[in-house]
Order: C-alpha cells, then structure tokens, then sequence
C-alpha cells in the first residue's frame, strides 16, 4: 500500500471515530500543521489557565496546529473528559492544565494518546510547572524575614469544596516555614472558590476577635478582592495589616501588591513545545520545574514591624 492511500485510510478511520494505532502517529511527524491537540482545562477566565492557554496559542498557531479546549470544573470531571474516547477519537495529544488531582501517571497513559501537563510538575510525564510548596515557604519566609510573627494563610477550595492541588501545596509551604520559625501556623482561612471569594474571606478575617499581622494568600486575585474589603472597613495596608499574594496578575501591579510571581505563559509556550515534540517522537519524558520570583510592592512595606 502507497504511503498516501495507508494516510488516507488511516484520516478516514479518525473520522468515522476509530481509534488509530499508534504508528499513526508517524505519519503526522513530517507535518505538524495536521496536528490535534486538545486542552482539558478548568476556567479558561482564571488568569492562570488563561494565560496558559494563551501560551499554547503561541506555539501552535504558527504551526497550523488545531487546538481543541475542554472544560472540565472539578478535578473528576477533567479525569472523565480526558480519559474519555471522544476526546482521545479527536486529539493526537492532550494537554492537562493541570493535572487532575488523584489521577495517577499510569491513568495518563491509558488513553491511547501521549500527555503532557501544563500547571503541575508531574514526575514520570512529560510536565512543566512551578513549586508551589516552595512557593508558600519563599512568600512565608518573606514575611518571617522582615518580621512579622501573627502571619495567616487564606486560600480556597474548588468546586467539589475540596483544596486545589496548588492551595494546598502552598499551604504546606506555609506550615513549614512557621512551623521552622517557631510559629503558630494554625490561623488558616479556606473559603469556597468563585468570585466572591476575596471578599468572604476578608469578611471572616474581620467577624474574629483580632486580625493577624500579615497574610499570605494563595492569589492575587483573592488577596486584591481582600484588600478592597478591608480598605472599606478602615483598615490600613500594610499598616494594619500586610498581604503577599501568589502569580503577578495584572491586578497585583494596580493595587500595589506584593507577590510570588510565575511565568504562567511560558508554561503554556513549553507545553506546547513538548506536545510537538511528541508528535515528532524527539522528547523524552521531562518534568520541567520553572523559577518564581519574588515582587515586593507597597502592600507589605511597612516603615516598622511591631
């Protein structure tokens, strides 16, 4: 059989839905703009996973690549789109922002089509993504360090009311640093995540019989939806009360706060990048761990620490 009959007996099976053998990949190698990628994602309006996806878009527009996302709120859901055989029918490579939480690497590659994720550090795939436990310990020690001791961690759950992979990485961060410091860690907000969820946790902060000293919490876009409520109830950042979030949202710069900032689109860029480079069979599995860095702005400066 030619090489371009067997390609196009092979295109004809895609379409009427039947799984391809692996060796079907081969015949994309030599041209990536026939390749299908699809994204599972949670809430491509988060700026994280927008961003992300926005560096997916970088990398494959100019290829000619399709990409397909698709949304999935909670953890189990993702698990069910990915694992399902539309979406393997449809894709040549799927790309988990982020990976599911409670799916195992062995999950992953029963699909039939190879993985990568971007968002998570996922040892055994291909992965690109931060520390987020060493993200909680850098914006804690930070705190710690220019002394502050009443320090707090505010974060959120998702949408089955469970802590996301990255509150609860940071969360352990933070443990660890109080705990080393000799510190309480056991002043913890967690409140359900949506839009309102600055705003909730702000709101328990204030109904207790005294607030801390400091917060670190899990987002900039909850710590600014913080900020708004305690500037209203009169209290004084960072006089009152300095707040370090987490990612460098645009947000962060506007409202002067200081943060753990992570190169979000640039995960999306090397996700990309791998997905590729699995279709050309030239990457081994790499689990890509990207730096953070630290922004200080206004809203932890405080001129003396009591």
């Amino acid at each position: 059989m030619s090489a371009a009959k067997r390609s196009e007996i092979l295109e004809l099976a895609r379409t009427m839905g039947y799984l391809a053998d692996p060796s079907s990949h081969a015949d994309r190698r030599m041209d990536p703009s026939r390749a299908r990628i699809a994204a599972v994602i949670p809430e491509p309006d988060r700026w994280v996973f927008g961003s992300i996806l926005a560096g997916l878009h970088d990398v494959l527009t100019p290829t000619g690549a399709s990409l397909s996302v698709y949304q999935g709120f909670s953890g189990p859901e993702r698990a069910r789109l990915f694992g399902s055989a539309g979406v393997a029918r449809r894709a040549d490579v799927v790309i988990l922002v982020p990976m599911p939480r409670g799916v195992s690497t062995a999950q992953v590659a029963a699909i039939g089509v190879p993985a990568v994720v971007a968002g998570a550090v996922v040892e055994g795939l291909p992965s690109v993504g931060i520390d987020d436990v060493a993200v909680g310990r850098q914006a804690t020690n930070y705190l710690i360090n220019t002394g502050f001791r009443r320090i707090a961690y505010a974060s959120y759950t998702d949408h089955e009311g469970s802590p996301g992979n990255a509150s609860l990485r940071r969360g352990q961060g933070f443990i660890g640093s109080m705990d080393r410091a000799g510190l309480d860690p056991s002043w913890r907000v967690q409140v359900p995540f949506g839009p309102e969820a600055g705003r909730a946790a702000a709101e328990s902060l204030l109904g207790g019989d005294r607030l801390p000293d400091a917060l670190v919490v899990c987002s900039d876009e909850m710590a600014a939806g913080m900020m708004s409520v305690f500037r209203r109830a009169g209290v004084r950042i960072p006089d009152d009360l300095a707040i370090i979030g987490v990612d460098d949202h645009p947000v962060a710069e506007l409202v002067h706060l200081t943060t753990i900032a992570q190169p979000a689109r640039q995960q999306g860029r090397l996700a990309a990048t791998m997905a590729l480079q699995l279709l050309a069979g030239t990457l081994q599995p790499e689990a890509i761990t990207l730096p953070t860095r630290l922004i200080v702005r206004e809203s932890t400066s405080r001129s003396a620490v009591g």
